[in-house]
């Protein structure tokens, strides 16, 4: 994701795609809620928080507006990424690029990285270890670094905006596989 996102044009239409990119990497958000973020004070602190408006019907129900909690992320040498992503946005200095309506946010993000040569270069790679590379990367990416900290899925799950039966299902390292590993890494201790 980092080279990915360092191999983007440093021009406007570059910085804003690269901003909208991190968000997306950073807060674990589908695509279609980069429409539907801000910034609200924590009740109980005081502090500015990322926070959701976006619904989603699912599974019978709707979701609920909720807060979202970054998970930074770091590089081969550890290094954790500072983007100074809340800072930014509530000083204005973030700017999304064009996303279309509703749910053509995704496909407006699909549409630019397509015309990237470092995405062109990272799709190939994938491909050829049978993987390969989608707008939700970045969300699935926030919820395997949730695991990898230690961030208990239901944690991960509520500020993903979804239920913990769709996290576990959704994703294995949270799942059966995951606690069996989690469990014999307990035990080493």
């Amino acid at each position: 994701m980092l080279q990915l996102l360092d191999s983007l044009p440093e021009d406007q239409p570059g910085r804003r795609w690269a901003d909208a990119l991190r968000l997306l990497a950073e807060l674990g958000l589908r695509p279609i809620e980069l429409q539907h973020l801000g910034v609200r004070s924590d009740p109980g602190s005081g502090q500015p928080l990322w926070w959701c408006t976006y619904r989603k019907r699912s599974g019978g129900g709707m979701t609920t507006p909720r807060w979202v909690h970054p998970l930074p992320l770091t590089d081969w040498d550890g290094r954790r990424q500072d983007w100074r992503l809340l800072e930014r946005w509530r000083g204005g200095a973030i700017e999304l690029p064009p996303l279309g309506n509703g749910p053509g946010a995704s496909d407006a993000i699909v549409t630019y990285l397509k015309r990237q040569q470092g995405c062109v270069e990272l799709r190939e790679r994938m491909a050829e270890r049978g993987e390969r590379a989608v707008p939700y990367s970045f969300r699935h990416g926030y919820s395997l670094r949730g695991h990898q900290l230690g961030v208990d899925a239901g944690s991960v799950a509520l500020s993903m905006g979804h239920s913990l039966e769709v996290h576990l299902r959704s994703y294995p390292w949270a799942s059966g596989q995951g606690a069996a590993a989690a469990f014999a890494k307990a035990l080493m201790v």
